[in-house]
This record gives structure tokens, C-alpha cells and sequence, in this order.
């Protein structure tokens, strides 16, 4: 069992409080944050820093416990190299943590620094010179990401796609979307493809059942969610699904502050696979779990649509 030392840190939350104060643009937030961490000697030092940032700053979000380890192994990553630090700032947080899942060695992310020219080549790891494409200017948009992100699904290919749908209690839209879901790809053979699941950004409603209208409507449709309940997500869950699916920007926000982000471009909303990009009507206003099913069925259609693309 893991026991917590008593240990102040109340010098590192005050460092912190300095620094979030000064308003620094994300990446030089992120490098002040790891600076501070990789100072401490203490093991818990970046999982208490996150708690304190989580509890302190409560609508910021990206502070979760492995965000801030990440920002201290970036910056022990680059604190001996001031001229890649430079470039490296210039990039956003998630080509960053890219490059540092993916480039292990100093030799890898310092073969060019920001004199030559470079971009992706066919090995996702690393570049090579190509005339006319300057590196940074490459690896400042997402093309680096989803390349790398392609690479490796190429090499480690999931036997199975996994979406988890997500909503504020878990009790109506994502449990309506998990089930609509489970029954288009059930009627095109697909089941063995898919790991299909819902969860809460809240704790509301954890170990409820689906709301009876919800459940109501889905059973009109032939649709059963006998046995589910509410849960919520987990920081793990988004390594262990391949899209995170919310309904509302609402949602979105509560990934963010759980996941720490969306460094992998995996959160995405369900009506944005359709022609008309919009928030899923939230029953739980309205009582019109009627408009609820238009939109969750529309979404899951065109969600299927274009996961079956090739």
C-alpha cells in the first residue's frame, strides 16, 4: 500500500502561484511549471503540484497529474540545450509531447537544430532535409502529429476501433449514443471491430442506471441498455480509447480537465462527422428526448460513415 510522506510543499505552491500570476503563454507556463517540479527532489512532487493546480485553478485546464509530469520531462528533456529549448517553445504542447514520445535520443531531437531545413520523412521518428520547408515551420502545424500518430497505427494496429462517448452525467446521451452505436455496427457486421462505451465528466449520477425516458426511447427504437450504469472518466481512459466522442462544449471542458488535454486529437464532437456541426439537444433541459434521438442517431450514422472510410 502506498502511504503519502508528510511533506511541505508549500514553497512549491507559492512558486506556482507566481508563476500562473504572470500570464505566460502555454508553453512557457509548461516550462515553468517542469522547472519547478524537476527542483524538488521529492517523488510526489509533480502529482502534488497537479493537485494543487487542479484545486487551486479549477477551470484551467491541463493540470492533471501525468500533464505535469509531462512538463517536467520536458524541460529536463531541453534544460541543457538553450538553443533547442528556443525552438521547442515555439511549437505547440501537443507536437512537443510528440517529439518527446518519439524522439529518445538527444542525437534525434538536436540533428537539426533551427538553422537547416527539414520535415517529416519516411521515418516518422526523425527528419531529414528537405530544401524550401523549414522545420519549425512544419512542426507547427499538425502534419508532424498525424503522421507520427499514422506511423504507429500502421505498426501497432488495434485489433479493434474503441470509442467511448462521454456526457455530463452519463445517464442519457452517451449511454443513448454507446447503445444507437453498438446497434448500427451490430446490423452491419461490425461488432468484432468495435469496443464501444459511455462514461460522466461528472459524479452526479455514478452507479444510476440510464434515465427511464432515455431508456424508454431506445427500447421504442429495439434497443436495450439493460445493466447500464453511470461512471466516470478517467485520466487512463483516454490512452485506452482510440476516440473520446462528447456532446457538448460543456463536455468538452470536463475532458480537458480530467484527460489534461487532447495532445493526440482524439476528443472530438459527435455532430461534427455530421453536415450540420452542433451540440447534441440535452434532454435533461428540454424533455425532448425526441430531438435527443435525432441527433444522437445522425451523429452515430455519420460517426460510422466515416470510420468505415478506408
Amino acid at each position: 500500500m502506498n502511504i503519502r510522506k508528510p511533506i511541505d510543499y508549500t514553497s512549491l505552491f507559492r512558486e506556482l502561484d507566481v508563476l500562473i500570476l504572470q500570464k505566460f503563454p502555454q508553453m512557457r507556463l509548461y516550462q515553468g511549471i517542469g522547472k519547478l517540479v524537476s527542483d524538488r527532489r521529492e517523488k510526489g512532487a509533480a502529482v502534488a503540484a497537479a493537485e494543487y493546480l487542479q484545486r487551486t485553478y479549477p477551470n484551467t485546464p491541463g493540470f492533471s497529474p501525468r500533464s505535469v509530469r509531462r512538463m517536467r520531462d520536458f524541460y529536463r528533456t531541453y534544460q541543457s540545450n538553450s538553443a533547442l529549448m528556443k525552438e521547442a517553445l515555439r511549437l505547440g504542447w501537443s507536437q512537443n509531447i510528440v517529439i518527446l514520445e518519439n524522439c529518445p535520443t538527444d542525437a534525434m531531437r538536436a540533428q537539426y537544430p533551427a538553422g537547416p531545413e527539414h520535415t517529416v520523412g519516411q521515418n516518422p521518428n526523425c527528419w531529414r532535409k528537405l530544401p524550401g520547408a523549414k522545420m519549425v515551420a512544419i512542426l507547427s502545424t499538425r502534419t508532424f502529429v498525424r503522421a507520427i500518430l499514422r506511423a504507429k497505427t500502421t505498426v501497432r494496429r488495434k485489433p479493434m476501433k474503441k470509442i467511448l462517448f462521454i456526457c455530463h452525467g452519463n445517464i442519457c446521451r452517451s449511454p443513448m449514443a454507446e447503445f444507437v452505436m453498438k446497434d448500427l455496427v451490430e446490423k452491419a457486421g461490425l461488432s468484432h471491430q468495435f469496443e464501444i462505451a459511455s462514461a460522466a465528466t461528472s459524479q452526479e449520477e455514478l452507479g444510476n442506471p440510464v434515465y427511464p425516458p432515455a431508456r424508454k426511447k431506445l427500447a421504442e427504437h429495439g434497443i436495450s441498455c439493460k445493466g447500464k450504469t453511470a461512471r466516470q472518466l478517467t485520466n487512463g481512459d483516454y490512452d485506452a480509447y482510440d476516440l473520446l466522442i462528447y456532446m457538448d462544449e460543456e463536455n468538452r471542458r470536463g475532458i480537458y480537465q480530467i484527460c489534461g488535454g487532447d495532445y493526440a486529437d482524439k476528443v472530438r464532437r459527435l455532430l461534427d462527422f455530421t453536415a450540420h456541426p452542433r451540440d447534441v439537444a440535452d434532454p435533461w433541459y428540454t424533455g425532448d428526448f425526441d430531438a435527443t434521438w435525432r441527433d444522437v442517431e445522425e451523429g452515430c450514422r455519420a460517426l460510422l460513415e466515416q470510420m468505415r472510410k478506408p
